[in-house]
Parts: structure tokens; sequence; C-alpha cells
């Protein structure tokens, strides 16, 4: 069992997010990049629309007794795990990420949905600390984000298998759930992700979080909430933690709200932002719209010029076969008189 570290007592923004202390460091996460409006996904898998634009949340490491913020270059993140969860607009209602559907009808409509503030039920194996707070007793306990002592998470941990990227390293599969349940995820897509070093679009280093894709199942207004978790071992920096071992939440935050559509109240997705292109260009996977608006004037100048030419082809031929039947009935007027 690793020994916990004697912190100060965490705090809690107005505005519900957590500050941890942790280990003489402060850690605080910012949505840098809020997310704005998605088209429902349906429960269905094939038509996934992701969130737009896709949020980035920036991680700070400052050093709890000067508050001077530590360099990003300096800041060792390998098993920084960022894990994301879908709540309610009233964040006092906790969260919504179960959906309830009937199994004969997967594209039921949200008026039929009813959404409960369970522990998500991945739909598919994942890799993420089991999210159960309890004590440094093993003890399960409330939440109660902000007051108290720091709340510490268990994580299932697999030594020796390291997890795909994107993914909380090091953690075990957990089995999907028997598909004759009524519930599932409202929350899909890549619900956990690993810090990167990336610059900003004026060239300053830090650390990022970026969720390209995650999608909503049902229509209405949502937060998103980020967690961010260290699950190396604190006895031994090269390893993840062992099966069964606890650590504490280092920060969370809550993204401004956001609003889900259905299909045909869908306004469209937002414009990639200069933010999206600036990470897009370092190698990040953001999906980035041309410039330039997409409306019938804009399609009749981009006519291809193989269009053009063969309608000019169809008139020639038109007119080439009129001259023909001209001349073809003067030949035969010629031969009945001779």
């Amino acid at each position: 069992m690793p020994a916990m570290y004697r912190d100060m007592p965490p705090q809690e923004s107005p505005n519900g997010d957590f500050i941890g202390h942790h280990n003489g460091k402060t850690y605080r996460l910012r949505v840098e990049q809020q997310p704005i409006r998605a088209r429902m996904c349906g429960f269905g898998d094939k038509d996934r629309r992701p969130i737009t634009p896709p949020p980035c949340i920036r991680l700070t490491m400052c050093d709890a007794a000067t508050g001077q913020e530590i360099d990003a270059n300096e800041i060792d993140t390998t098993y920084f795990s960022l894990v994301v969860d879908l709540w309610q607009e009233d964040t006092s209602r906790g969260s919504c990420n179960l959906v309830r559907h009937s199994n004969a009808q997967p594209s039921v409509s949200i008026s039929s949905s009813v959404t409960t503030s369970f522990p998500p039920q991945p739909e598919r194996p994942m890799f993420m600390p089991q999210m159960t707070p309890v004590n440094q007793y093993g003890q399960p306990m409330t939440p109660a984000y902000g007051y108290g002592q720091p709340q510490y998470y268990g994580v299932q941990t697999s030594p020796g298998y390291p997890a795909p990227y994107g993914s909380a390293y090091g953690a075990a599969a957990i089995p999907a759930p028997n598909p004759s349940q009524n519930h599932t995820r409202n929350l899909i897509g890549q619900t956990s992700v690993n810090a990167q070093k990336l610059n900003d679009p004026e060239g300053k280093p830090g650390q990022w979080f970026v969720l390209q894709d995650l999608s909503v199942r049902t229509e209405g207004t949502f937060r998103l909430k980020f967690m961010i978790f260290n699950i190396g071992d604190p006895e031994n920096s090269n390893q993840v933690m062992k099966y069964g071992d606890k650590t504490p939440m280092l920060a969370s935050c809550f993204s401004d709200p956001f609003t889900v559509y259905s299909a045909k109240k869908f306004p469209g997705v937002i414009e990639s932002t200069a933010l999206s292109k600036c990470f897009a260009q370092q190698g990040i996977k953001i999906p980035i719209r041309k410039d330039g608006p997409r409306g019938p004037s804009n399609q009749a100048e981009v006519l291809p010029q193989s269009k053009v030419k063969t309608e000019d082809d169809v008139e020639v031929m038109k007119i080439d076969t009129k001259d023909d039947v001209k001349v073809s009935k003067m030949k035969t007027e010629e031969d009945v008189e001779d």
C-alpha cells in the first residue's frame, strides 16, 4: 500500500472547481476551450457526432509554498490521466451519465428516456480509474467535493500491460455490461486521455488534455466534469500503482453549459478555432473545417470544368445531328429525282 502524503486541505472555487494540494504541489485544471454544441447521436454507434469545439483543458502545477507556477517542461505527466463525466447543467443535481432506453427500440428519443445519477457503466472495455470515492481506510464515502480530507479513488491496474494511447496508463480493462441491461452511458467516446505537452497559439508550452472524441446520446443542456489522477506508484516512478491501491483526485473542473440538439434542430458544427488548428498542426487528430462558406453561390463558382465542357459537347452534338439529318434528306430527294 503506498504511503499517504500529508496534504493541505483541498479548496473549492465558487464555480465548483476543485483545487488539490498534494505532495507539496498545487494542481489546477482550467477549460481553455469550452464545448458549445453537439448533435445527439442516439443509441446507435454508427452516427457519432463529436462535441464542438473539442474541449481543451490545461493543467497548471504550482509550488505550494511559494505559489510559483512550475515550468511545463519540468512536469512529469507520464501517469497523469484525465477522466470526463457528464453532469446536469445544475451541478447540484449530480451526474447524468446513465440513460435508460428500451432494448426493442434502440433509437428512443429523449422524451422517452430517463437520465439517472448512478455511477457510469462503460459499454465497452475502457482504461480508467474506478470512479468510487473512498477514504484512507478503503471505506466508501459520499461525494463532498472541496470539503474535508482529500478524496481517494480505487485504481484497477494491470502491471506490465501498457494501455493504448489516450487512456489511463496501465489500467485494467473493465468488462462491458450485459447487453440485456436497459441502461447505457449517455457520454460516449474517448472519456479518458493522457496529458500532452503542446504549445498554445502564442507559442507557450503547457500540459494539455484534448478531448476531440466525445459524443452525447440524448438532447439537452449539460456540463462536463474533468478530473485528473496520477496512477503512478509513489514508491517507484517507473511503475503504475498496484491493484487495489488508492489515489487522490488531484484536481477537477466543470465546463460551461453546452447544448445537444436533435438532428432537425442542430444548427451545425462550430467553425474550427485557432486553438484547434494550432493543436492539429502539432499532430493532434482534430477534424479541421475548410475556411469559407458553402452556400449555393460558392458551389457555382467551383463547378468543375469537365462538367461545363460536357454540356457544350452535348449542344454541339445536337447541332451536328440536325445538320446530318438535313444533308441525308437532300441526298434522298436527289436520288428520287434521278
